[in-house]
């Protein structure tokens, strides 16, 4: 898990140089397709994620550590969209995690509709999700 933390974690210049821009709508949706382009960066990293939740709904001692590593990136996302002063509640921000994890399941393994872009559907997700 810390391994594969530190490869999703984001660029901290690129955060700092977005937390000086105006926030809006477009900002954020431009960090969400960062989380998404960091997720699709490294298939095998986001494949061995989901594979160690799978495992963690059989072992509780992974369950434990992969819960607790999750909800502590949790908290990192909700603490930046707070203090860069972008769009959305500690409710919307998990959400979007819900949703993101599906994307990301559906773009790793058999799309259901590969013909959409994956840039459009996060468009779409921040756009009803923050309406």
């Amino acid at each position: 898990m810390s391994r594969i933390g530190e490869r999703l974690t984001p660029d901290p210049e690129l955060l700092a140089s977005r937390a000086t821009q105006k926030p809006t709508r477009a900002l954020f949706a431009t960090y969400i397709r960062d989380v998404v382009a960091r997720l699709s960066a490294d298939p095998d990293v986001s494949l061995a994620l989901f594979e160690l939740r799978l495992e963690a709904a059989r072992r509780p001692s992974v369950a434990e550590a992969l819960g607790t590593w999750r909800r502590h990136a949790f908290e990192g996302d909700v603490a930046f969209t707070t203090q860069a002063g972008l769009p959305g509640t500690r409710s919307e921000i998990a959400l979007f995690h819900y949703a993101l994890d599906g994307l990301m399941l559906d773009r790793l393994t058999v799309p259901i509709d590969p013909e959409t872009s994956t840039d459009e559907i996060v468009e779409q997700l921040v756009s009803r999700l923050l309406a």
